[in-house]
């Protein structure tokens, strides 16, 4: 099938069931109000309607895939975006955030900026981000051996 608007349709719809089904796992309310589970219910359950409903209009307007697709530059550019995403996830764990976030940016940034601007850029979000996360809010992110 060469629907993308059907192929969308069924993965939201997988996607909030998985949310939906795990959401059963937590709990509903809680002693002052609404649980965990609550947001993530409702959430699911709507957006599965939703994709119900894009699913019977995606089957009566038919949206080639081959049209929506990147092609050329812009699908080297979508590639590097990806492979960016990609190189976070694998490497935070093992060098911390501020690594794995300094490496990914410079993915990001060098087709545009000379690349001492890039590691420039690159290690100040990522420091900033971290700082802001870590000290200021006190929200935990992977850190390395030398705790950053």
């Amino acid at each position: 099938m060469r629907n993308a608007g059907v192929w969308a349709a069924v993965i939201i719809m997988l996607f909030s069931g998985l949310v939906f089904w795990q959401s059963n796992k937590l709990d509903y309310s809680g002693p002052l109000g609404f649980g965990p589970g609550f947001l993530p219910f409702w959430l699911s359950l709507v957006l599965m309607i939703l994709s119900i409903i894009y699913l019977l209009m995606a089957l009566k307007d038919s949206i080639p895939i081959n049209e929506i697709l990147p092609k050329g530059q812009a699908l080297r550019e979508f590639l590097v975006i990806i492979g960016s995403m990609v190189l976070f996830v694998f490497l935070v764990e093992f060098t911390g955030f501020v690594i794995a976030g300094t490496l990914s940016l410079i993915m990001l940034l060098y087709r545009k900026f000379k690349w001492y601007y890039s590691l420039t850029i690159s290690i100040g979000i990522t420091t900033i981000i971290f700082l802001i996360f870590a000290k200021a809010l006190a929200i935990p992110l992977p850190v390395n051996s030398l705790g950053w």
